[in-house]
C-alpha cells in the first residue's frame, strides 16, 4: 500500500507525518516553525509608516500599511509548507495526502500547493491539532487512514 502523509498546521507550526499502514501509528517526518506568526503587528513592523500630506489642506497624517503583514506572513509559511509536500510529492515519498489544519490556514495552503499536489488530497479536516501528540492526531483520522 502506497504511503500517506498528513500534515498538521496552524499559522505559526506546521508537522508533516508518514503512515505507512490503515491502523498504524504516524511517524513525523518534517517540522517547521515560523515564529514571527507569534509576534504582534507593531514587532513585524521594522520602522513606523511614513507621513504624508493630504491632498487638500495644510495636514499631514500616517500612511496606511499597503497590505496586512500578519497576512503576508502567513501566505509566506504557507508558501514554504507547500514547496515541501511539492518536493515529497516529486520525490514518490507520498500518493495521499490528509491536511489537519486550521481554517485560515488551510485556505491560504490551497492557494499555495500546484495543481498536482492538490490533486493527491484525499481528506481535509479544519482543526487545530498542531501542538498534539501522534496519537491524539491519529485518532481524529480513522475514517481517512
Amino acid at each position: 500500500m502506497p504511503k500517506a502523509w498528513v500534515l498538521v498546521a496552524n499559522h505559526t507550526h506546521a508537522r508533516v507525518f508518514e503512515a505507512e499502514k490503515r491502523a498504524g501509528t504516524l511517524t513525523e517526518v518534517e517540522s517547521m516553525v515560523y515564529p514571527e506568526g507569534r509576534m504582534k503587528g507593531q514587532e513585524l513592523r521594522r520602522d513606523a509608516p511614513g507621513r504624508s500630506f493630504d491632498s487638500q489642506g495644510q495636514g499631514r497624517h500616517a500612511m496606511a500599511e499597503p497590505t496586512n503583514l500578519r497576512k503576508q506572513g502567513a501566505q509566506k509559511f504557507a508558501k514554504d509548507i507547500a514547496h515541501t509536500l511539492e518536493k515529497g510529492r516529486q520525490e514518490g515519498r507520498f500518493s495521499r495526502l490528509y491536511i489537519v489544519a486550521e481554517p485560515s490556514m488551510a485556505g491560504t495552503l490551497r492557494l499555495s500547493m500546484s495543481s498536482p499536489c492538490l490533486a493527491t488530497i484525499a481528506g481535509e479536516a479544519r482543526k487545530n491539532l498542531s501542538t498534539s501528540d501522534p496519537d491524539e492526531i491519529r485518532a481524529q483520522l480513522p475514517m481517512w487512514l
